[in-house]
């Protein structure tokens, strides 16, 4: 579970063209495109991350994590409520919950469920979380030595390898196991 919460799981623009289904509903996010970009900071948002999977786990949809800040922010609010385009924003938030908790390492289970209290949404699709296989926990790790290696000038990269590989050591050498 720690290496999980190494890698940014930011759900971009980028990944509804990546998405058959998603894909399906890029033109209606970009329509409004406002309400795209602040439902994309509200499901980057580390606490809403986390309201996404504690919902999941409280045997509720995902999306009645986040429902009521989705749906108070006036921006988000606006495209839920207004004419010609609403139910399709509406499916487009299914969507991006959807590219979200893929991100964050679960799946669609084909079972929806009722969002109680919500104004704007009804049912909502239900996820479980992926078993890590050997080569996932591999990309993962992967993935974060790749961000690592942008960020900054070679010499502070230099400094966070060795401070990396000193941490590393320590650790392995308090399992008992060699470096």
């Amino acid at each position: 579970m720690k290496t999980r919460a190494l890698i940014r799981k930011e759900l971009r623009v980028e990944d509804f063209g990546l998405d058959s289904h998603a894909a399906k509903y890029i033109g209606a996010l970009e329509a409004k495109s406002e309400a795209f970009e602040r439902l994309l900071l509200l499901l980057n948002d580390p606490s809403h991350e986390q309201r996404l999977i504690d919902a999941e786990a409280h045997g509720l949809p995902a999306l009645a994590g986040v429902v009521r800040f989705i749906e108070s922010d006036a921006v988000i609010s606006r495209e839920l409520t207004g004419k010609g385009g609403s139910l399709r924003f509406r499916q487009a938030v299914g969507v991006a919950v959807k590219l979200k908790m893929a991100k964050l390492g679960w799946t669609v289970t084909g079972s929806k469920g009722p969002v109680r209290g919500a104004r704007h949404f009804v049912k909502a699709e239900h996820y479980a979380q992926v078993p890590d296989s050997d080569e996932r926990y591999e990309t993962r790790v992967l993935a974060v030595l790749d961000e690592l290696g942008r960020i900054g000038d070679e010499a502070e990269r230099e400094r966070t390898r060795r401070e990396l590989l000193r941490a590393l050591a320590r650790t392995r050498a308090g399992e008992g196991r060699p470096f």
